[in-house]
């Protein structure tokens, strides 16, 4: 019982940030610290809360650090957005669902960002997507 209190809980807690939070760059505005801030409170709290059901509240610890890391880290900086839009490549063609987490083939050529070597990208079907260098797992998309 404690375990659905618990999970009702921060639920409800989250449900603002969480309706908030998008994995799709709408602009080259940059995003506001309020949306990164709704993105990581996010990533804590389904963490938190997979944990507790999972594990306890040992869980709940474990699982709201590993959401606050992933909820943080789901999208790019701004300044590597606006570059990747001002600095088009060829597109190319890529099997399967290109979406946020999405592993991109070898076969993708990555084209560096100068100012920041954590991140490389591509176009797809006309649309920039930015691309974590150390995994290949694509972390945001850009619309033009």
């Amino acid at each position: 019982m404690r375990k659905i209190i618990l999970a009702s809980a921060a639920l409800a807690l989250l449900a603002g940030p969480a309706l908030a939070q998008t994995t799709v760059v709408t602009t080259t505005e940059p995003k506001s610290d309020g949306e990164r801030a709704a993105g990581t409170l996010a990533g804590t709290g389904a963490g938190a809360v997979a944990g507790a059901l999972v594990g306890g509240p040992v869980g709940a610890v474990v699982g709201g650090v590993a959401g606050t890391v992933i909820g943080g880290a789901a999208s790019a900086p701004d300044d590597v957005q606006q570059y990747v839009v001002a600095n088009p490549v060829n597109p190319v063609v890529v099997q399967g669902d290109v979406k946020t987490g999405y592993v991109v083939p070898e076969t993708v050529t990555l084209t560096p960002v100068p100012s920041n070597p954590d991140y490389v990208y591509f176009y797809t079907n006309d649309r920039p997507v930015i691309v974590s260098k150390a995994d290949r797992r694509v972390v945001a998309y850009v619309e033009r």
